[in-house]
């Protein structure tokens, strides 16, 4: 491991194990970004209604998409991990999924994310998602979000971060060349490019 690696590991608390990865069987596409067979997946396990979960989202997954998962060098998969001392943040995850099935999942998210601090005081998840689709969108959201294949959807990501030894949101699981890096936080753009360089050079 070069020092920069070793450096970044001491960190952010990293350490790379043996890939246990489910890249091997693509998750729904409407969470997924980027083409399949990038060299480096990561996945992130994320709760809508974690402050921490918002940094990342806002300041590193947008240019990260940008840089790399539109050049083809990222795969990058959202995984729900809902923590139970958030009252809102499964429903959150449900009307997310329920998003994706119509294609509106990125809009969803932005949305989540953006009035944060309102849904998560007020409860009204429904509505905050709703508030970023058209009147017939919504109607098909708010019957989606009930559907108990939604909610196994949320329930398999929760089953997938414990078996990834998830201990906190946001933690992105990095797997290049059967090496997985549990990275745990809101990590910086600059350090996880310069790690994710570092890597695509080894």
């Amino acid at each position: 491991m070069s020092r920069f690696l070793l450096l970044l590991c001491c960190t952010l608390a990293v350490g790379a194990v043996p890939s246990q990865s489910s890249k091997s069987a693509p998750p729904e596409v409407v969470k997924s970004v980027g083409v399949f067979t990038a060299p480096i997946a990561i996945e992130v396990f994320s709760d809508f209604q974690c402050p921490s979960c918002k940094l990342l989202y806002e300041q590193t997954l947008r240019p990260l998409t940008d840089d790399y998962v539109a050049r083809g060098k990222v795969y990058l998969v959202h995984r729900d991990f809902p923590l139970p001392q958030h009252a809102h943040a499964r429903e959150a995850a449900c009307y997310a999924c329920a998003a994706g099935r119509i294609g509106k999942y990125e809009a969803a998210c932005d949305v989540l994310f953006r009035r944060q601090e309102v849904w998560a005081a007020d409860g009204k998840v429904a509505d905050t998602v709703c508030s970023a689709l058209s009147p017939g969108e919504a109607k098909q959201v708010r019957a989606l979000a009930k559907d108990p294949q939604i909610v196994a959807s949320v329930d398999q990501d929760i089953q997938l971060g414990q078996v990834a030894g998830v201990r906190q949101t946001p933690t992105m699981v990095i797997t290049y060349k059967n090496q997985r890096y549990p990275v745990a936080g809101a990590v910086n753009y600059d350090l996880l490019r310069r790690f994710l360089d570092q890597l695509l050079t080894k």
